[in-house]
């Protein structure tokens, strides 16, 4: 039967604690006490996932008794008793870890590991020594074969010879000890850390036993019934999100459903009902064949177990719909299964995609449109394959930033009908940003000036022509180079502005006299320096 058959992860953490079990028999490296620490924080991982199932079954069972009490109350009782005896024993296993971990100088902080974890005294003494010892450690085997007995007793008899439970304490088999107690070949010389770990084994055992008898015990409940309990209204559809003019198809059963007994199903308003936190409706019993505001008019038609839905894609905009599944029960009246479903009807949509402009610029928030014809915007991904990084903002847009002039991909993938799948990808140039042009103020470009006039501007402005991004280039330094008569004057500057060496020539400068404005550096986005061209004035 199912309560018979360990898990491939129950049987790996059974051959770990052989293996180390029987390493004990030599000289215990740190190597093994590391595998032991490693071994025991597995252990405890287990029992906390085992421990959560378990939970899970127990709330189970607590549904099941508020559904049907006379049927699941002898069940959910001997569950109760499962817990009450397990819980014992894991509170004195619990108990004894503490004691072996304190008596062997507590966890060190660095390490999260037993202090003297080496220690095989601490075990000895607790549960082999003469006295006090031997009795608790005689006491411990004759706890968890109690315990292993009172679990198998909540099984029914003719189901026990085929049961096994990992928890037991049968004597060890060891070569040359024939006839040793179980205490003495399970703790005695054993260092702290495998001592600790044994016990964990233990709590495992004691938790998957535990989970293994109520699992037994919830599929009891009904054993005999048709399983209404298992029975849920399942829609399945290509697809929920349809083009205009397309019909959404969807087929609507019951999953588990007696094959003799075909489901009826009803649309309708589902007000009547009531709807839990998950979105899921109670099953409702009713001696009553429909619910108030249904008709018999309205059943659809079934086949194969499976009733057949077709709406029209009409209006763009969500479209939801619900009700009901019937189901005649053997002892006399109904039970309404609700269901609700929705879809979106989508406008028809053109994309058209210039080939030569795929570019995207360093430096910048490069803005970007994905979708996948069909496929809801929730449902759609993408990522950068390339120096740089895509990124998904909350209006369903995205924003790529590149790093590094060559190529890159824009890969899509859509989860459709629960499966995510590649959609294909597409590729992009990586560019600079294009040169901006050097101006005075941003209006001189060159030409015939007056002194004045170039005087009275604020300094070099980039302007950055014809580029449909917000980018903004920073004047590091330039030089202006002033020729009058022959005479050719050369000052350099920090910044965007004019020095005062700068405005002391342009005092001097007298008609025919030419002022060029070179070396112009600039950074910008992409924080790498640029040299931009000259700018040449005539003074008139």
């Amino acid at each position: 039967m199912a309560g018979g058959v360990l898990t491939p992860r129950q049987k790996m953490i059974n051959m770990m604690y052989l293996v180390l079990t029987a390493l004990l028999a030599l000289n215990v490296s740190q190597e093994v006490l590391n595998a032991f620490h490693l071994v025991n924080e597995g252990l405890q991982t287990s029992n906390g996932s085992l421990g959560e199932k378990n939970q899970g079954i127990y709330k189970m069972f607590d549904k099941q008794l508020d559904q049907d009490k006379n049927k699941a109350q002898a069940y959910y009782d001997k569950a109760q008793k499962a817990k009450v005896i397990t819980g014992s024993l894991r509170d004195l296993l619990a108990k004894y870890k503490k004691d072996i971990i304190a008596g062997a100088g507590g966890i060190d902080p660095e390490t999260d590991d037993i202090v003297g974890r080496d220690n095989v005294d601490v075990a000895t003494r607790m549960f082999v020594e003469e006295g006090e010892g031997v009795k608790r450690g005689r006491e411990l085997r004759q706890k968890i074969l109690d315990t292993r007995k009172q679990l198998l007793d909540l099984v029914d008899e003719k189901d026990k010879a085929n049961f096994r439970l990992s928890l037991d304490a049968q004597i060890p088999k060891k070569k040359g000890e024939e006839g040793a107690k179980w205490e003495y070949l399970t703790f005695s010389h054993v260092p702290a850390t495998a001592a600790v770990t044994i016990l964990s084994k233990f709590q495992n055992d004691v938790v998957s036993s535990e989970g293994v008898v109520i699992e037994y015990l919830i599929k009891k409940i009904g054993e005999t019934d048709f399983k209404f309990d298992a029975l849920a209204a399942k829609i399945i559809a290509p697809s929920s999100y349809i083009m205009q003019g397309q019909a959404y198809k969807a087929d609507i059963f019951l999953a588990a459903f007696n094959s003799t007994q075909q489901p009826e199903v009803f649309l309708g308003s589902l007000g009547g009902f009531k709807r839990n936190p998950d979105g899921t409706y109670d099953k409702v019993d009713s001696p009553n064949p429909l619910p108030a505001g249904y008709s018999e008019s309205g059943i659809l038609k079934a086949e194969g177990g499976m009733a057949k839905l077709e709406q029209g894609g009409g209006a763009v905009g969500e479209r939801k719909y619900g009700g009901i599944i019937r189901v005649k029960n053997p002892a006399g009246g109904y039970t309404f299964y609700p269901f609700e479903g929705g879809y979106q009807v989508a406008a028809k949509a053109v994309v058209v995609s210039p080939i030569k402009m795929n570019v995207l610029y360093i430096g910048v928030d490069n803005p970007m449109k994905i979708s996948v014809p069909g496929v809801g915007q929730g449902d759609v991904s993408a990522s950068l394959q390339g120096a740089g990084t895509l990124g998904k903002n909350a209006d369903g847009t995205y924003t790529a930033n590149v790093t590094a002039v060559g190529k890159c991909q824009i890969a899509v993938s859509a989860k459709i009908e629960g499966k995510v799948q590649p959609m294909g990808s597409e590729e992009f140039r990586i560019k600079r940003i294009p040169d901006p042009v050097p101006t005075l103020g941003g209006k001189l470009r060159g030409g015939n000036a007056q002194p004045g006039a170039i005087k009275s501007q604020s300094g070099i402005v980039p302007l950055l022509e014809n580029f449909d991004f917000e980018a903004r280039f920073n004047v590091v330094s330039f030089q202006m180079v002033f020729s009058s008569k022959g005479e050719i004057f050369k000052k350099e500057t920090q910044g965007p502005m004019f020095s005062a060496d700068m405005k002391a020539l342009l005092d001097r400068a007298k008609p025919k006299d030419v002022i060029f404005i070179d070396e112009i550096k600039v950074v910008g986005p992409d924080k790498q320096p640029r040299k931009l061209g000259q700018i040449a004035f005539t003074i008139i």
